[in-house]
């Protein structure tokens, strides 16, 4: 995550550097000689980001988006084959999903009319490869664990493993680098000394991955439809929708 922090402040100290270089009329007239900024919070979390004309059809804009850790309990089932016995058992596992992350983002606002509000963007988002975190524990698995066997919990059709100590830790993730699309209304850089602005837009994830901390995750002969199953379906194109507000630096 300081990784990806530390790649957005340069990408946006370097549009901001260059606008004001472009200010000074060391650059093409029009390109690059003006800098916004706007704050938005929407289901991307809230985002900063730093905004700057490469034509009078196109803005550029480049900033993070943070997610705060927002958490969910459900349970999953979870199967498992003691030593002593020869028929597998199963049981029940409370678990909790956290949904927060870091990502950072390069968008572009094409403007088809420059004089009107509305906007086509595309871009992408990168970092937060992690998209839901899934953590819990279980004394039972613990249990199973001090006898010999091995537990696993079901998410879908798959099996995450948990550890001696009976504790489960994986998630989902997706792609590192996410294409965007988007609609809106609203210039980034605005022509007085604040605007609003709205979008609407998807990042393309892929279908999300599962991974775990403690092992090899196997194919499950039983598939758990549970919460995490329903977010894994759902989230292979992540919604964005942003309330913006922008304000014009010079």
């Amino acid at each position: 995550m300081k990784k990806l922090i530390a790649i957005a402040l340069l990408v946006l100290t370097s549009v901001s550097a260059y606008a004001q270089c472009c200010r000074e009329n060391r650059c093409n007239p029009g390109i690059f000689n003006h800098l916004g900024a706007g704050i938005g919070v929407g289901t991307n979390g809230i985002s900063l980001e730093l905004a700057t004309p490469i034509t009078k059809f196109i803005q550029m804009r480049a900033g993070v988006s943070v997610m705060p850790g927002i958490t969910f309990n459900a349970d999953a089932d979870f199967e498992y084959k003691l030593p002593t016995e020869n028929t597998p058992k199963s049981g029940t596992v409370s678990l909790k999903g956290d949904l927060g992350r870091v990502q950072g983002q390069v968008i572009f606002n094409v403007y088809p009319f420059p004089q009107a509000g509305f906007f086509v963007a595309a871009g992408a988002y990168f970092g937060g490869g992690k998209l839901l975190k899934i953590s819990g524990h279980s004394d039972e698995l613990a249990e199973i664990a001090g006898l010999g066997g091995e537990a696993q919990a079901i998410i879908g059709d798959f099996k995450i493993p948990a550890s001696e100590n009976g504790d489960i830790a994986g998630g989902f993730r997706v792609k590192k680098f996410r294409p965007y699309v988007g609609i809106g209304w609203g210039k980034a850089i605005p022509g007085k000394l604040v605007n609003f602005s709205t979008e609407l837009g998807v990042q393309f994830e892929g279908k999300p991955e599962l991974y775990s901390l403690y092992g090899e995750i196997d194919k499950s002969l039983i598939e758990d439809d549970n919460t995490f199953k329903k977010v894994q379906d759902i989230l292979k194109v992540y919604p964005t929708l942003t309330f913006r507000l922008n304000f014009r630096a010079f």
